[in-house]
């Protein structure tokens, strides 16, 4: 538990520091660019999105779970999944190319397109080194280049205001980043964790191919929340796909944390299953979830209340009738917040049911626009996207009360659900006011409210303080240890 804390703190303080500066470069950016132009640049993010997850198919998950348990193979599955992730980011480079060649997309689009294409290829290659650094739990390792990779993206976004460039120079930052990544990842991975060799063992290989089929169906299935921006622009316009992408930087800048704690239970529990401990695994399950829940429910609420001054601060007049899609976004990140260590245990556990669950989530958030983009567009897409979350959250948590641990959920809500609306009659109050002096005062009234109201527990300042003192070391003797 403490040594999960110490590789979440890592990552969300690298990520917080980097993500403040590339998102104020960006809403620069999209204010530069305006609607439509934006819209273009939010297509190259959709396209380099969903083809990052086709080019991997879950390989990458399968590795880590295969090494966390046993990590004394590292070389040999290092190997061979690059020589795979070799081949699969070809074949779908190619593939994103062919999509680009036949979409009725703008010239200059088209170009920005097979530009990132190039970037996805050298994305996928250093996939590989990156499963290694996670599956020793080095996540620190991750917050580091992470955090030269957010310069990397807002100097080019500075660069290509000051040079007044469109999207094909913008479409050069996943070329860029990818370049670092391999280069860094290589030589990290090749010094301190495993050699890489070219030489492929074809049984082994086959065999990673038969244990990888649930994985790459979860994969495919899990792109259900980043379909809408390839299908808005064909139905609607691509001003409409500009506000869309403004409301969804939200959900890229506030899912990060759910992602990385993601990253971080994911070997924790497939390690504590591969040992027996139970109660490990229940401890970590219910601990995460209780930190999502808080921080989950002011944020919904408070960007609903401030759905307008906050479009306004960040993105001017031109974006904002982008506020409805924005807090619907919003929510929609605070379910994903909620589920998300019941996500990692399920995908870590229960792999067929993940692939289950996200399948018909999938096609339930896809049919759901496809009838509902045509007639009501962005916001529409914003809708089903929470929509889509709700499915997910309902069904990790039905399976993992039923087949694997019997967890406190509920009892969760009450005290953080009073905070909330503490805080949010307080927003509405003063919403007129500075909004970053309101979210101030309203953050000092939620976490007041959830003091008074002793949401906090021992074990949790015992937990943060060793998760943000990374150098005392961590004594499992000790009778305070989570």
């Amino acid at each position: 538990m403490l040594h999960l804390g110490r590789n979440l703190v890592s990552l969300v303080v690298s990520r917080v520091l980097s993500g403040v500066v590339l998102f104020l470069i960006y809403t620069r950016l999209l204010q530069y660019l305006g609607p439509e132009a934006a819209g273009h640049f939010g297509l190259l993010a959709s396209y380099l999105t969903v083809f990052s997850f086709f080019a991997d198919i879950g390989m990458s998950q399968l590795i880590i779970k295969k090494m966390s348990e046993d990590i004394t193979h590292v070389n040999k599955y290092l190997s061979n999944y690059f020589i795979v992730q070799f081949g699969l980011a070809l074949g779908f480079m190619a593939i994103m190319g062919g999509f680009v060649y036949f979409a009725d997309y703008p010239e200059h689009v088209k170009a920005a397109l097979y530009v990132s294409s190039l970037g996805l290829l050298l994305s996928s290659l250093s996939l590989p080194f990156r499963t290694v650094v996670v599956a020793n739990q080095k996540l620190t390792i991750n917050a580091q280049i992470n955090f030269f990779n957010s310069f990397i993206n807002s100097g080019m976004m500075a660069l290509a205001i000051a040079l007044d460039q469109g999207v094909f120079f913008l479409a050069f930052i996943s070329v860029a980043v990818a370049v670092f990544d391999l280069v860094l990842y290589g030589i990290i991975v090749h010094r301190k964790f495993a050699r890489l060799s070219l030489k492929p063992d074809w049984p082994f290989i086959l065999q990673l191919f038969k244990w990888n089929m649930p994985f790459m169906l979860l994969t495919l299935f899990g792109v259900y929340n980043r379909m809408d921006g390839l299908i808005l622009p064909h139905f609607r316009s691509f001003t409409e796909t500009g506000y869309y992408a403004a409301a969804y930087k939200f959900w890229d800048i506030l899912a990060f944390f759910p992602g990385l704690l993601g990253i971080t239970l994911y070997p924790f529990f497939a390690r504590s299953f591969s040992k027996g401990l139970m109660n490990d695994v229940r401890q970590g399950l219910e601990t995460y979830t209780r930190f999502m829940i808080a921080v989950a429910l002011p944020m919904a609420v408070g960007v609903f209340v401030l759905a307008e001054p906050l479009t306004m601060e960040f993105f001017g007049k031109d974006f904002l009738p982008a506020a409805d899609a924005m807090w619907v976004l919003v929510l929609a990140v605070a379910i994903l917040f909620v589920y998300t260590p019941a996500n990692s245990l399920v995908i870590s556990q229960m792999t067929r049911v993940a692939t289950k669950v996200t399948g018909f989530t999938f096609f339930f958030n896809i049919t759901l626009n496809l009838i509902l983009i045509p007639r009501f567009g962005f916001i529409a897409a914003a809708a089903v996207t929470a929509a889509s979350e709700l499915v997910q959250a309902v069904g990790y948590t039905y399976f993992i009360k039923k087949r694997i641990v019997d967890f406190e959920f509920f009892a969760n809500f009450p005290k953080p659900l009073a905070s909330t609306l503490a805080m949010a009659v307080f927003l509405y109050a003063f919403r007129d006011q500075n909004v970053w002096l309101v979210i101030a005062a309203g953050g000092v009234v939620y976490f007041a409210s959830l003091y008074i109201m002793r949401f906090f527990r021992p074990s949790d300042w015992v937990l943060v303080s060793a998760a943000v003192n990374i150098r005392k070391p961590i004594n499992p003797d000790d009778p305070t240890y989570p």
